[in-house]
This record gives C-alpha cells, sequence and structure tokens, in this order.
C-alpha cells in the first residue's frame, strides 16, 4: 500500500514537471526580448555576488545590517546547498531531453532553447537564486526607516520587493534552469526561515562560539554521512553534474563554483565563519561612512584577490579546503574584525 502511495506521488510529480515546462516555453517565446535583462539578473544576483559584492556594498550602511545580512544569507544559502546535495531535483533542460531521449516516454511537445547559463550542475529544488535575493530583500527591508502607521510606503515597498522576486523567477524560468514551483517553494522557503531566525535572532548573536562551531562541525559530518550513505544505496552523489555533462549544450560552459560539492563547502565556510564570531556585539553604528567604505574596500580588495588564487587546477580536496577557508576568513572579519576595526578609529 505504502509502495503504491509513493509511486502514484512519484507519477503525479513527474506529470507535474512535465505540464511546467509550457510555462518554460512561454516565457521564452513571448519574454525574448527581456533576455540581455534576465541574463544581468542570474549573473550578477547568483548568490555568490551577493557575499561578494553586494553585501559589503549595503554593509557600508551599518555594521548591524552588515551582520544581519551575512548571518541570514549564510544560513539561507546553507540550506539550499543541503537539499541540493541530499535530493537533486530535476531541471526543466534535463527532463525534456531525457524524455526525448527515451523512446517509450511521453513528449509534452515542447521546444526550450538552451543558452550558456543554462549549465547549472547543481539540482534545480530549491533555486539558490530565488532564495538568496528573497533573503536578501527582506533583510533589507527589515531595516529601512518606516514611519509609523505609514501604510502607503509599506504597501510600495512591499511591491517593489515583490517585483524584485518576480524578475529573479523570470529570470530563471527563461533560461530554463528552474520550474516555477521551485522558485514559489524556494522563497516560500527563505520568508519561513528569515521569520524564524528574527524570532531568535538575538539569541542567536548571544550564543558562544563553541556551541555554534559544533553545530557547523556536525553539519559537515552529516554532508559526508549522506555521500557515503548514496553510495552504500547505490544511489550517485554526484547525479546533478552527471546530467549537466549529458545535457549541456557545451561542456565548457560550466563551472566548478556551481557543483554541488562546491556550494557546501562554501556555505559551510561562511557558517564558519560567522560561528567564529560569535557572540556578536552590538556596536553603534558612529563609524563615519568613509571609514566604513576604506575598510570594506581593502577586505573585499583581499578577498578579491584570494578569489584569483583559487587552486582550481590542484586537485578537489585542495580546492574545496582553500574555497572553505577563504570564505570563513571572509564571513569573520566582515562580521568581527570589521567593526572592531572601526570603532577603534572612531
Amino acid at each position: 500500500m505504502e509502495l503504491d502511495v509513493l509511486r502514484l506521488t512519484a507519477d503525479y510529480y513527474h506529470k507535474l514537471l512535465d505540464a511546467e515546462l509550457h510555462i518554460n516555453e512561454w516565457v521564452q517565446d513571448r519574454l525574448f526580448i527581456a533576455e540581455p535583462f534576465f541574463r544581468f539578473v542570474s549573473v550578477y544576483l547568483e548568490p555568490s555576488n551577493l557575499f561578494n559584492v553586494l553585501i559589503p556594498l549595503l554593509g557600508i550602511c551599518g555594521q548591524d545590517l552588515l551582520t544581519h545580512l551575512v548571518c541570514a544569507l549564510s544560513l539561507v544559502s546553507a540550506v539550499s546547498s543541503f537539499e541540493k546535495w541530499i535530493y537533486p531535483d530535476w531541471r526543466p533542460l534535463w527532463r525534456l531531453r531525457e524524455l526525448y531521449a527515451n523512446e517509450y516516454a511521453i513528449r509534452p511537445g515542447v521546444a526550450l532553447q538552451s543558452h550558456d547559463l543554462s549549465c547549472e550542475t547543481s539540482g534545480g529544488l530549491p533555486c539558490a537564486h530565488s532564495m538568496a535575493w528573497t533573503a536578501l530583500l527582506m533583510v533589507v527591508s527589515m531595516h529601512l526607516p518606516m514611519r509609523s502607521g505609514s501604510s502607503s510606503w509599506r504597501l510600495a515597498m512591499y511591491g517593489l520587493i515583490g517585483c524584485c522576486i518576480l524578475s529573479m523567477w523570470l529570470s530563471r524560468l527563461y533560461l530554463a534552469t528552474e520550474y516555477l514551483h521551485q522558485c514559489l517553494l524556494s522563497t516560500y522557503l527563505a520568508i519561513s526561515l528569515l521569520a524564524s531566525c528574527q524570532r531568535h535572532l538575538n539569541s542567536l548573536y548571544s550564543q558562544r562560539g563553541s556551541w555554534t562551531l559544533l553545530m557547523v562541525l556536525l553539519l559537515g559530518c552529516l554532508a559526508i554521512a549522506v555521500y557515503f550513505l548514496k553510495l552504500h544505496l547505490d544511489i550517485d552523489p554526484h547525479w546533478s553534474v552527471r546530467q549537466a555533462f549529458k545535457w549541456c549544450s557545451e561542456p565548457t560552459y560550466m563551472r566548478h563554483e556551481s557543483s554541488p560539492i562546491f556550494l557546501l563547502a562554501r556555505d559551510l565556510g561562511n557558517l564558519m565563519g560567522v560561528a567564529l564570531a560569535l557572540p556578536v556585539e552590538q556596536l553603534h553604528n558612529n563609524s563615519k561612512y568613509s571609514h566604513r567604505f576604506v575598510g570594506i574596500a581593502i577586505v573585499e580588495l583581499l578577498n578579491y584577490i584570494l578569489r584569483l588564487g583559487t587552486p582550481k587546477q590542484h586537485g578537489r580536496f585542495l580546492f574545496l579546503a582553500y574555497e572553505f577557508i577563504r570564505n570563513a576568513l571572509h564571513s569573520l572579519i566582515l562580521v568581527k574584525l570589521l567593526p572592531k576595526l572601526l570603532s577603534r578609529k572612531s
């Protein structure tokens, strides 16, 4: 009975995936004129660029905003990466081409255009772009000055946030990297995580580093355990990477930085930096904007130089260890060391 229910659920989900392919096709057919905008959104607002560019820029406005952004997006991005690692889901182009390659499958009669940005090597659910972008917008909105009882301002702000999130959804649908339900669920998950974190934010900031450090180490052990469990169950841990190699029109379009194992190393590194920075001191925004700009600019220049020196050709272990340490140092400096240095100058 249970097997029948699972089989029916899987069949329904696959039918849903096949039906949603028409949505991707509609977006490509009707909104092709906005392709440059969609490419800009997917390239420059991806999670890595948020961490390395946009979050530091917004952090010039205040240390409380910078700390909140680093902590919130580290958590949201880590949840996304773990989901992709545990259960990588289909992407539209993979699903469509698998259907056309199988002579016994029912073909949906859909034609999707492939782009260089369509060659993602991680699973489709959740959509990391949508999760990280939603989280950033929501955190920024929490720090905007609002007048009490100003419902029109609040309505305009949430309308603008909705348009920004919709732009990200359309970008991912146009590039055929995600299904619509994957974008919707990702935004919902990001908002739910932020709401939960906001209720316990002060408690999180006051936690001892030893406890959070232990939690990050346990998460690393969980990722390793999932890998060996999949091997034991004869499940390919790198299924999504093989799908990308199988169906990407040009393998050179694929990047190391989009693989599931790299995403895990990056996000665990960010979480490790946050854990080492705790407890976070409640510093007042008394440092000058010019001092904050110079300090953050120096940090990001050093981070950029370290990114250029990533050892991509010296083995997977060194590559992942380097990125883990670099991201951990980046988060630690932004959350802990930078405000201390700026407070002394002030």
